[in-house]
């Protein structure tokens, strides 16, 4: 934790001397991440009237908050501004009272496009995908599949039109929306059914597939192979070649020993974090597919299908890098590269299954059967109920002196005789 506190105001002052500009900005991001706390006095319009699924953030504005329920209801808030005292608004709502193009059945994944906030796509266990117009609320097309399909996701770089949806029966699809062409299948896992899909982060010709045997397959769609690397849980980072002798392409190669609920890419796409229902999470070298040793513990997963990480990393230090992860009602902050847990966030009252990181007002947000917000305002809320703890203190010594000066001061006629 020593290496997340702020430097002293001698040491800020003597780096900007330097010509260091940034460096405040940098010590301030740092100074955040490690020190979020409940905002006790943002809320957002009450919606969703069952557990919630799922979110997604958009990522030109930072704006708005897409969230689906298991009900199959979706509903956009608007997350500016990000004040201290704020009730964040409704943009819009889908269900089966205010459009009729709605989803019947849990909402598995919530997409926005890439870059551009004015299509967003949604995936349902009604086995239909769904390519919403975001200023109309009306469906540009759709998708229905003959077998559930539990995720889909699009790559994060410009100019891609690809989606990639993982099937219950082992086939991985992708759909181009430019063309509406769905036919190509890619069988990369068993019968037991692909959990998540990934795109990388800087390429968008490659993708990561978990399925619940807890293999995860690393897959390039311009090549005719079913997938190129698969992570081995003993494939290990160390010094020891023997231990390093073990094949990252044999098909019995698994990454976990039950089916795999998580798959997170760092910003920096060097390293994948991957969270299992053996209650393991593992990091992951991207390039040759070795476990690193790092210990974080067991991590309980509860009955949720699909969990979503988020992770916030350092761009002037890579050293300092977060991962925000549910755990049953509350949230564990650890560092990635040691695995040393930093803080726990309790709020929720129920488990966990989201967290959402806003990199540009370095908020989080975690969804259970509501959605909270959280950020390092810690001392500013202590202020603010500081001044309402004064102002009702004044109200209460101004009605008391009201009430003397307008007591009653005349008498019955009866008592003065």
């Amino acid at each position: 934790m020593n290496k997340y506190r702020v430097p002293s105001s001698v040491n800020l002052l003597r780096a900007r001397e330097y010509g260091l500009e940034n460096s405040f900005i940098h010590i301030e991001q740092t100074r955040r991440l490690a020190n979020f706390t409940l905002c006790k006095y943002r809320n957002l319009t009450s919606y969703h009237h069952s557990s919630i699924s799922t979110m997604s953030l958009e990522q030109s504005e930072y704006r708005y908050l897409l969230s689906g329920g298991a009900n199959g209801h979706i509903c956009c808030h608007d997350m500016f501004p990000s004040n201290l005292v704020v009730k964040h608004p409704i943009i819009f709502q889908i269900d089966r009272n205010s459009n009729r193009e709605h989803h019947t059945n849990n909402i598995c994944s919530l997409l926005w496009y890439p870059n551009d906030n004015g299509l967003f796509i949604t995936l349902g266990l009604d086995k239909k995908l769904k390519i919403w117009d975001t200023n109309r609320v009306k469906t540009a097309d759709e998708y229905e599949f003959n077998n559930f399909a539990y995720s889909a996701h699009m790559s994060s770089t410009t100019n891609t039109s690809i989606i990639a949806i993982g099937h219950e029966n082992g086939d991985l699809r992708l759909i181009d929306i430019r063309t509406g062409s769905n036919s190509h299948i890619i069988h990369a896992h068993n019968k037991k059914g692909i959990c998540l899909v990934k795109w990388f982060n800087n390429n968008p010709n490659l993708l990561a597939s978990a399925g619940a045997d807890g293999q995860v397959l690393f897959t390039d769609i311009r090549s005719s192979r079913k997938y190129y690397m698969a992570l081995d849980r003993d494939n290990i980072l160390t010094d020891n070649q023997q231990v390093n002798s073990r094949t990252t392409t044999s098909t019995s190669s698994i990454a976990h020993h039950r089916g795999v609920k998580s798959l997170e890419f760092l910003p920096d796409n060097s390293h994948l974090l991957t969270l299992g229902g053996d209650n393991h999470m593992y990091l992951w070298n991207v390039n040759n597919g070795q476990r690193l040793l790092v210990n974080y513990g067991p991590i309980l997963t509860d009955n949720i299908r699909i969990i979503t990480l988020a992770c916030a990393q350092m761009k002037h230090d890579r050293t300092k890098s977060l991962v925000y992860v549910p755990f049953g009602k509350s949230i564990r902050i650890y560092d990635i590269l040691s695995g040393e847990r930093l803080t726990t966030l309790n709020g929720h009252l129920l488990p966990v299954s989201t967290c959402i990181y806003n990199r540009l007002s370095i908020e989080l947000y975690t969804c259970s059967d509501d959605i909270l917000v959280w950020a390092a305002i810690k001392k500013q809320q202590e202020d603010y109920e500081l001044s309402m703890k004064t102002q009702e203190r004044r109200y209460e010594t101004t009605r008391s002196l009201g009430q003397i000066l307008n007591r009653d001061q005349w008498s019955d006629d009866e008592d003065e005789v």
